[in-house]
């Protein structure tokens, strides 16, 4: 029979703490520390009737720690995002042996709050995929081929995500670009061909990672992107400077275009020149993602539709094109101001 009691422990920092030690047959099976006393006997006490209540149903509660589910997920999901596994691995370096039925609502806030002080796309994503793995294991709940215990209720869904303002776009002023261009034809190499190509083409990292040289037709000037975020696969336009600039590290064959010196099979992520890219050029604020906010916000101050820029981007819809509008907006303005004040010159 499952029975707990509840410890008083006195910090060295003069606060107290209550630790509930669940018990079966004597044996101490698992514990829990709280900050306030009727906390640790509510959970000692519902932790209790939980095992009373599968007793009588005949149900095995769930012992199933979450590194194991995470292992499980990660077998088990065939997505295509580059980044999840060391997404899944935060959350296992955090739940580590947990056990699922303890992976609450607050526990999650708690693992998340130092996310908090980052960008809420972030956080966010940190949230969404815990959930993708609490879904999973709610999927093997409903599984009828399973006979172990899994969970019946994802916890992330009482966990609120923070909003998102993506109408506001971070891009290169005048004064920026210059700048940046100069200090990554400094560091030079690769990085600099990288730079550019995202400046001028819109591609996201993921993208240029992926590029390899005989994805690249030099007499038309485009790269043939098989992998991309929306699953399609289109062809980039890359402009002549671009080209140019290629040209000099060109090679023969399906090598990456920035491969890692460690593993050639694997590409650089150029983060300590990037680092020293913005340092030097002086530019806060700014991360790689919002070169191709520059490529979009260039390309609509000159006066090219929303239409034309979800093209080279490779947006889906014209709504994640939406949040460049205002500047489309403002070179049409600029048109016929000065058009009409030309026109209507009265010489008053």
């Amino acid at each position: 029979m499952l029975n707990f009691h509840i410890i008083k422990i006195d910090l060295k920092n003069g606060e107290t703490r209550y630790r509930t030690i669940l018990t079966k047959s004597g044996k101490g099976i698992k514990t829990k520390t709280f900050r306030r006393k009727q906390d640790a006997r509510t959970w000692g006490t519902r932790s209790v009737l939980e095992h009373q209540e599968y007793d009588a149903k005949g149900i095995r509660p769930c012992t199933i720690p979450f590194d194991r589910l995470a292992d499980e997920y990660m077998a088990w999901w065939t997505g295509k995002d580059h980044d999840r596994a060391r997404l899944v691995k935060w959350w296992v370096d955090h739940f580590n042996k947990v056990i699922l039925p303890d992976i609450t609502p607050d526990e999650i806030r708690l693992k998340l709050k130092s996310k908090r002080s980052l960008a809420p796309a972030t956080y966010n994503r940190h949230l969404a995929v815990l959930s993708s793995i609490m879904d999973f294991a709610t999927r093997q709940q409903e599984d009828d081929r399973v006979s172990e215990q899994y969970i019946d209720e994802n916890p992330c869904k009482k966990v609120r995500s923070l909003t998102l303002d993506n109408k506001v776009v971070r891009y290169l002023s005048d004064e920026e670009k210059p700048r940046l261009i100069r200090a990554a034809q400094v560091i030079g190499g690769k990085f600099y061909l990288k730079v550019l190509m995202a400046l001028t083409t819109g591609m996201r990292k993921g993208e240029l990672d992926k590029l390899r040289w005989c994805d690249i037709d030099f007499d038309k000037g485009l790269a043939l992107l098989a992998d991309t975020k929306n699953g399609q696969p289109r062809h980039t336009p890359i402009p002549s400077v671009t080209i140019e600039e290629m040209k000099k590290f060109r090679e023969v064959g399906g090598s990456l275009l920035f491969p890692s010196p460690a593993n050639p099979d694997k590409p650089f992520d150029f983060r300590k020149q990037w680092a020293a890219c913005l340092k030097a050029a002086k530019i806060e604020n700014f991360r790689w993602h919002d070169l191709r906010h520059d490529t979009a916000s260039t390309l609509a101050r000159a006066g090219r539709t929303l239409k034309e820029i979800a093209e080279i981007l490779g947006h889906k819809s014209l709504i994640s094109t939406d949040r460049y509008a205002h500047l489309c907006t403002e070179h049409k303005s600029t048109i016929l101001n000065e058009t009409m004040n030309k026109a209507f010159n009265l010489g008053v």
